[in-house]
């Protein structure tokens, strides 16, 4: 099994969560004042919650969307074999 695509996606995907990471900590504010940490967790995980919720609503879309598509594909189908003439030898 080659396993070359999964290697180049693997390492796609790390060049990529770095570049992320590494923006996203570049726009923090660098000052230095005080951190509440327990406001900071509290803010994070409301964040964190936000974009699951956002992912998950979007992933049923698309699958909403995906088995909308395969039954008007299947609908499609069996009208089109009906309407065409059918040939018995």
């Amino acid at each position: 099994m080659d396993t070359k695509f999964f290697d180049e996606y693997q390492a796609q995907l790390l060049d990529w969560q770095k570049k992320f990471f590494g923006a996203w900590l570049d726009s923090l504010p660098k000052g230095t004042a005080e951190v509440k940490l327990t406001d900071t967790f509290e803010t994070s995980l409301k964040l964190q919650e936000e974009m699951v919720k956002s992912y998950l609503e979007a992933q049923e879309k698309a699958a909403q969307t995906m088995l909308e598509t395969q039954k008007q594909f299947w609908d499609n189908y069996f009208q089109a074999l009906r309407q065409s003439p059918a040939v018995v030898n």
